[in-house]
């Protein structure tokens, strides 16, 4: 047996660690579907919005609210036809959605709400955020080649000349800022003091993805607001960046008291077998990944191409791939876990060398993740309004799109869809007034932009944040349904 002590390195996105404390008021009502006012921004700024209401003028909000109230429609219609031969995949996703979710408010409640700030933490990164390093680095494989790095720099050798004996040419220059995305390990050693100097090398240094990395501080320069607006835009920026990480810290505590006790065991015969196995899946040819790629950005497939979240494989099902303190799990029970949580590798890029240590990183945090998920049941979350509306709106989403997809068919073209569904809208308007409520004053104080954004989030199984725009028409009447009166 291969013995993994489980060790968790988080994956919480920015996308993740604000959504949940957000705005959840209702701006509509479709019958017993809802449309809060974070849906309604969520869908119009992270969503490529059709250009028949990209802009922010103030028919473009009303073609908005016209298609998010659509979309509720036509999945309100679909209810008599719901028979669907991918129903138990559907069923699968959106339970993988709705624990994702779980697992967000999860961290919300332990972790991002009870973070507190000083101002001596404020004033300590407000000055490091105007902080640029230029340093030299390199990264590499950990094992043997990290003890013959570190050799090296302790006997006198320069990085530049390790690199250029190790990988020939020169070696790699970047800038590092304090507010960007860096390992922690990185901010810790460049940021948390004010004790760095130039020329000082770091490394060799194990990073959270296995990964070894040194580096030489070849200078900084610090960058001094003047006006009064990008003083407090930094400090808003700060104060936002110094929680998020707090947080991510405090719920490092909490998810290591939840795994306390848990070990790892892979199945020595059976894991490198099943390794070779995926890798065959994973590492598919570069026109491929560019289709999709492609798919991702323009299609939103994620939830459309149900297909994709069939098991990764027939072999060896029986087999046990691991334990859990002496709980086997099989490939079977595995391949049908991941229908609803599909794995994350903490590593986009690899070899296929590196891939056998990726899958196991990716099974340790999909262990995680589960004991996570049930903690957050425990804790009844899945009963939480944000974690149901968040289920809802997949759901509507998907039977509202296949819904259209067979009225479309009906089409002798598929061109200018907009269009050919308007009647069809403005006839379910007028069908379903009476169950179709709004809160026009919430709507009327809503504000949104014209700039494109397809937003996503890192590391987790389900990284795009919305569905896609719903593009049912382009109709800016609002003529129809009662009005939210507020108390």
């Amino acid at each position: 047996m291969i013995r993994f002590l489980i060790l968790f390195y988080l994956f919480v996105s920015c996308e993740n660690r604000s959504n949940v404390s957000e705005d959840y008021s209702i701006l509509a009502k479709v019958g017993n579907r809802t449309i809060t006012k974070r849906d309604f921004l969520n869908r119009a700024e992270y969503t490529i919005r059709p250009i028949f209401c990209k802009g922010n003028l103030y028919y473009h909000k009303k073609i908005i609210l016209n298609n998010l109230i659509a979309e509720k429609l036509l999945a309100l219609e679909s209810e008599k036809i719901r028979a669907s031969k991918n129903i138990a995949s559907l069923d699968s996703y959106l339970k993988g959605r709705k624990e994702q979710a779980m697992r967000q408010l999860l961290y919300f409640k332990h972790a991002f709400s009870k973070v507190e700030l000083t101002d001596d933490e404020i004033q300590h990164y407000y000055k490091m955020a105007g902080r640029t390093y230029e340093v030299n680095y390199f990264s590499f494989p950990g094992g043997a080649f990290s003890d013959s790095v570190a050799s090296a720099i302790d006997r006198g050798s320069e990085i530049d000349q390790i690199y250029k004996y190790a990988f020939k040419g020169s070696i790699p220059e970047r800038e590092v800022n304090w507010i960007d995305s860096n390992d922690e390990t990185i901010d810790n050693l460049l940021f948390s003091g004010d004790d760095v100097s130039v020329n000082q090398v770091f490394g060799p240094i194990k990073l959270n993805d296995g990964s070894s990395f040194v580096m030489k501080i070849k200078g900084w320069k610090d960058n001094v607001d003047i006006t009064k607006k990008s003083i407090e835009d930094r400090i808003e920026s700060v104060s936002r960046t110094l929680k998020e990480r707090k947080a991510l810290r405090l719920y490092s505590e909490f998810v290591g008291d939840v795994m306390k006790g848990k070990s790892l065991l892979l199945d020595d015969k059976v894991f490198p077998k099943y390794a070779e196995s995926l890798a065959k899946r994973y590492f598919t040819s570069e026109k491929e990944r560019e289709s999709a790629v492609s798919k991702a950005l323009f299609e939103d497939s994620e939830i459309l191409q149900i297909d994709k979240l069939e098991p990764l494989s027939e072999d060896f099902k029986k087999l046990p791939l691991f334990s859990i303190n002496q709980e086997n799990w099989t490939i079977k029970e595995f391949e049908e876990s991941i229908l609803s949580h599909p794995l994350v590798f903490r590593k986009r890029k690899m070899s296929s060398q590196e891939f056998p240590s990726q899958l196991k990183l990716a099974i340790i945090d999909f262990v995680q993740d589960y004991y996570l998920t049930q903690k957050a049941y425990e804790m009844k979350l899945d009963e939480d309004d944000s974690v149901i509306l968040n289920e809802q709106l997949w759901s509507d989403s998907f039977y509202a799109f296949q819904y259209a997809a067979l009225k479309i068919s009906e089409f002798e073209s598929s061109d200018n869809v907009h269009e050919k569904l308007k009647p069809l809208i403005d006839e379910l308007q007028i069908k379903h007034s009476s169950l179709i409520k709004i809160d026009m004053d919430m709507f009327e104080e809503i504000s949104i932009s014209n700039v494109d954004m397809f937003a996503t989030q890192s590391n987790v199984p389900y990284p795009v944040i919305v569905p896609s725009f719903p593009a049912f028409t382009d109709d800016s009447y609002i003529d129809y349904g009662s009005k939210i009166s507020r108390q």
